[in-house]
């Protein structure tokens, strides 16, 4: 009988200790972080490029996740990127979509990068200032600069340009100067 009892008591605390030690920590940092990526209408192109950008940010990035959102197009994507709720973090745009954008949309974010051709209009890649709740700035930093550099990598290039033929990373500085929006720390020169 005692020992019984002294086995069910082992198993409990055995239990007790890997739950315990398998919990996730409260915080997060750039290698758990979940980013959204706002692309286009599901039936284009770029939404097919997103899907890819995505499935190599899970395998190549060093454990960031960038979620592929469907929208309205390039517009929609300016408005989404200055929201202050439900907002995306990155977002594919043209310099003729930047353009239209009021100044205090185009404060709320930078740019990173020119990332191919679409239609004959280059397709401009952009993120938003401001760091998701509860994440702090550093962190934020580190992870855009991880996308940008699973982006430029070649086993990346192979997968997005199996579904957009036109992708060809590159710095769209002066499309972005053009413009009037400030580039990222991390934006390719």
């Amino acid at each position: 009988m005692v020992r019984k009892l002294i086995k069910t008591f082992a198993t409990l605390a055995a239990i007790a200790v890997i739950t315990g030690l398998g919990q996730p920590s409260q915080t997060a940092n750039a290698g758990e972080m979940e980013l959204v990526l706002g692309t286009g209408s599901t039936k284009g192109k770029l939404f097919a490029a997103g899907s890819a950008i995505s499935m190599a940010s899970v395998l190549q990035g060093n454990g960031i996740k960038v979620y592929n959102y469907g929208t309205k197009g390039g517009k929609d994507n300016i408005k989404r990127i200055a929201k202050k709720k439900r907002a995306i973090n990155f977002a594919l745009v043209t310099a003729k979509d930047l353009s239209k954008a009021k100044s205090k949309q185009l404060k709320a974010f930078s740019g990173l990068m020119a990332l191919g051709k679409a239609k004959g209009e280059t397709v401009l890649l952009i993120v938003r200032n401001k760091a998701p709740k509860k994440v702090a700035k550093g962190d934020y930093a580190a992870a855009v600069a991880e996308f940008v550099r699973v982006l430029k990598s070649g086993k990346s290039a192979k997968m997005i340009k199996k579904q957009w033929s036109g992708y060809a990373p590159s710095s769209g500085a002066a499309e972005f100067k053009a413009v009037g929006v400030k580039l990222h720390k991390a934006a390719i020169m």
